[in-house]
Order: structure tokens, then C-alpha cells, then sequence
């Protein structure tokens, strides 16, 4: 080991160091700029030690060409996490330290277990490539799960169930398959540069991208997606740590279990002169269990949104909320027609209000979901958000000409006819929805002193 090498060594060291330091003392003090240095600066120990490796063993030109192939994917990976969770406000600063946790601290401590656990095998004449089933997936889903953990221990609040864990532990597992495409994308292009010349190399590289970085780009993140449903589901039970540790231990099992037979398809097929196995491997298990997972995904967002409806329910009793306004809240398919009715009747900032009426109503329904599973709720959170919702519809109520005039008391609408004068009307059995067009209506009467029909 060079003295380059060891300096490397060094400053990342005290660069974590301090981090975790500065880390751990931001979260007791709940002082979040030295949360976040500290995050900052382990962070960049990883990134230094990646670097590194990186430029070291292939040198600045293919690192860069590593660095572009890895970004290519990046956007889709990265965006469909976001995606998913997009109808929640989770702070973009936790979004952001999964990422880079996964990026940065679990590639960097994975590659240097890995690096040495190969080292060992090759000096008791084993072939280094075992390192893949031996130690890349035990320690590659224990560091990758490591930083949603810390979300899930020091910024609880911000967790309530298994679509936040798939977030959370989507974006680390993302991260790390960015950083890892880095490392394989560079000594791939060396590779094919050394043998024959940069064109080859730059082939071999879009042939990695294609293989690597869109037909299974979700391989890490799928591995902890395992992880994920475990830590969802501690998180639905709070209080109860033996639960919570099986949950979380239990599935962390699974995703090495999968992790192992990823790695071991292609590394026996080698070993048995059979390349093809990891390809038949995929479309007939890990393909399928991939969809899966990604159907799970979709259900548990549009729970989410079911959620929203069933814990407001008391809300329009109270008359804080119409049944309209609950009915449209029910699935995501409503809330786009809701906020495409307010951007027809009231413009763009009509849409916006609506939209932020829609994130306040995740808001609260957040919190009373914490409170129905005995969980540390925010009641400041619940009141700001009901608030919030009663300012938003400023920016759409009274905008639709073809509606009349309604209060909602609780029990029944007091509308305003067109003589001037307000009736009570019952609430019809489903909701009235509103929709993003206008329905054909044929030619009208003159208007008489009320609405013809029942309500006259």
C-alpha cells in the first residue's frame, strides 16, 4: 500500500469521523445544520475512498466515461422513487441523505469488505470471484438498509409505513447502483481500450449501460426493496422492538438470500461453463418477482390515497370537510380530475391551490394515522394543515359559474337558489365529483324563480 493510498486513507477516516460526530450531535441537539454538515462530510469520506479506486485503478479518463455511462440511467432510477412517493411531503433533505448514503458510505464500505474478503480467498487459492456470493451480499444489504435505518431511528416522525421505507430504501439502493455502474462502466472501458482501442471500449461501455443500467438498473434497489417491507412494517408497529427487530432482521435475510442467488447465477455459470444461466435466470424468477414488487409499489400508493379518505371521515361530520372534497381525495385518478377542474374554472393558481389542498390533506391524514397505531404525532401538524385547507380553497370556491352557491354544516348543503333564498339539501348518496370538461347540456328554458327538479 502506497503512501497516495494511505493519505487517502487517512483523510477519508477523519472526514467520517467527524461526521458521524458532528451527525450525532446535530440529531441529540436536534440542531439540523450540524445534522446535515456531518451527513456532508461522511459523504465525502466515501466519495474520497470511491474516487480513489476509481482513478487509481483505471485512471481520470475512464473514470469519466464511467461517470457518464452511470448518469445516463440515473434520472429513471432516481425519478420513479420520487415518483412514488411524490403525494406526500417527505423533506427532500431526508430524500437526499438516502440517496447519497447509498452512493457515497454503503459503495464505499462494500467495496472495501469486498476488496478484502477477495484478498483472502486468493491467498487460501480460492478464486476472488466468490467474494460476490460470500460478502458482496450480506455486506452490500446491511450498509444499503443502513441509512433508512437511521431515517427510521432519528426522524421517526417522517416514517409511518412500508411505501415511506420503499422510498427511502429505493433512493439508497439507487444510489448505490449508481456508484457501482461508475466503478463498472471505467474498467470496463480500460478493458476494451487496452485490448483492442477506445472505440471498443466506448462499445463495450453502452453494451455495460444497456445491460447494467436499464435492463436491470433495479436489481439493487428490488434486493432492498425486501429490506424495505420489513421496516415498513416495524414502523406500523411502534413500541414493539422484538416485533420490529424480526421484521427487519427477517427480510434483510431475504434480500441476501436473492442478493446471493443474483451473484451465485452468473458466477456458477462461469464456473460451469454454462454463461447463460443468470439469463435464463432472470426472466423466469427475477423478472417475475421484480413486476411483483412493482405492483406492490402501486397498491401501496394507491392505500395511500384510500387512506387519506377513510381517517378524514370524521372531518365531514364536523363540516371542516364536504363530502365532495373527501370523495375526491379517494385515489390519484380523482385527485388529477380535481385539480384539473380547479385549473378550468380558476386558472393555474386555482390548480395550485388545489394541489396544496391535496398535500395538507396527506398532511393530516399522516398524522392521525400515527396517532391509530399509538405512534408520536404531531397535533400542531393536524390544526396547521386543516388550516392550510381552508385558505386553499379560496383559490377555487365560488370560480365555477354552472355551481350555485353551497355551505356544508355537517349533516346537509344550504345552497343558494337563484330567487335569493338558501335550502337545506340532503347530500346525494355518492358524492358529486368534479370533472375536467364541460358535459353537452341542451338548450335551457328561461331561468324561473328556483331550480326546476326535486330541489324547487
Amino acid at each position: 500500500m502506497n503512501q497516495t493510498t494511505l493519505a487517502v486513507l487517512a483523510s477519508a477516516g477523519v472526514l467520517a469521523a467527524a461526521g458521524i460526530t458532528l451527525g450525532a450531535i446535530g440529531l441529540r441537539q436536534k440542531r439540523r445544520a450540524l445534522a446535515v454538515s456531518g451527513a456532508l462530510l461522511l459523504f465525502a469520506a466515501g466519495a474520497a475512498i470511491l474516487g480513489w479506486a476509481i482513478i487509481g485503478g483505471t485512471g481520470a479518463e475512464a473514470a469519466g466515461v464511467g461517470l457518464i455511462a452511470a448518469l445516463v440511467p440515473a434520472p429513471i432510477l432516481i425519478g420513479a422513487f420520487l415518483w412514488l412517493g411524490r403525494y406526500r411531503r417527505r423533506p427532500w433533505l431526508v430524500l437526499a441523505f438516502c440517496l447519497g448514503w447509498g452512493a457515497c458510505v454503503s459503495t464505499a464500505i462494500s467495496l472495501g469488505v469486498n476488496t478484502g474478503v477477495a484478498y483472502l480467498l486468493v491467498e487460501n487459492d480460492l478464486s476472488e470471484s466468490l467474494a460476490a456470493v460470500i460478502s458482496a451480499p450480506v455486506i452490500e444489504e446491511i450498509t444499503k438498509l443502513a441509512g433508512p435505518l437511521i431515517v427510521f431511528w432519528a426522524a421517526r416522525r417522517y416514517f409511518t409505513g412500508t411505501l415511506d421505507a420503499l422510498v427511502y430504501c429505493g433512493l439508497s439502493g439507487a444510489g448505490f447502483a449508481i456508484a457501482e455502474n461508475v466503478l463498472y462502466a471505467s474498467g470496463t472501458y480500460l478493458s476494451g481500450t487496452d485490448a483492442l482501442d477506445e472505440a471498443a471500449g466506448i462499445a463495450l461501455v453502452t453494451q455495460l449501460v444497456v445491460i447494467r443500467g436499464l435492463v436491470t438498473m433495479f436489481a439493487h434497489p428490488l434486493m432492498t426493496g425486501l429490506s424495505a417491507i420489513g421496516l415498513g412494517k416495524a414502523a406500523r408497529r411502534p413500541g414493539r422492538k422484538g416485533v420490529q427487530a424480526s421484521w427487519i432482521v427477517g427480510m434483510l435475510l431475504c434480500g441476501m438470500a436473492l442478493h446471493a442467488l443474483w451473484n451465485g447465477s452468473s458466477v456458477l455459470g462461469v464456473a460451469i461453463d454454462m454463461p447463460g444461466l443468470w439469463f435464463a435466470l432472470y426472466p423466469a424468477f427475477l423478472a417475475p418477482l421484480f413486476f411483483t414488487m412493482v405492483g406492490a409499489a402501486l397498491w401501496l400508493r394507491a392505500a395511500e390515497a384510500r387512506a387519506t379518505q377513510t381517517t378524514l371521515a370524521p372531518y365531514v361530520a364536523g363540516g371542516l370537510i364536504s363530502p365532495p372534497e373527501l370523495a375526491s381525495l379517494a385515489s390519484f385518478s380523482r385527485r388529477s380530475s380535481a385539480r384539473a377542474w380547479a385549473r378550468r374554472v380558476a386558472g393555474k393558481g386555482g390548480e395550485a391551490a388545489m394541489k396544496d389542498f391535496q398535500r395538507s390533506a396527506s398532511d393530516v391524514s399522516e398524522q392521525l394515522d400515527l396517532a391509530s397505531i399509538g405512534a408520536p404525532y404531531d397535533q400542531q401538524k393536524i390544526g396547521a394543515g386543516l388550516h392550510r385547507m381552508g385558505q386553499d380553497r379560496a383559490g377555487y370556491t365560488g370560480r365555477d359559474g354552472a355551481m350555485p352557491p353551497a355551505l356544508w354544516d355537517g349533516r346537509q348543503y344550504h345552497v343558494t337558489f337563484p330567487d335569493g333564498k338558501v335550502r337545506a339539501v340532503a347530500p346525494p348518496a355518492a358524492p358529486v365529483m368534479p370533472v375536467p370538461y364541460w358535459a353537452p347540456q341542451p338548450p335551457m328554458a328561461p331561468p324561473s324563480t328556483a331550480y326546476p327538479g326535486p330541489h324547487a
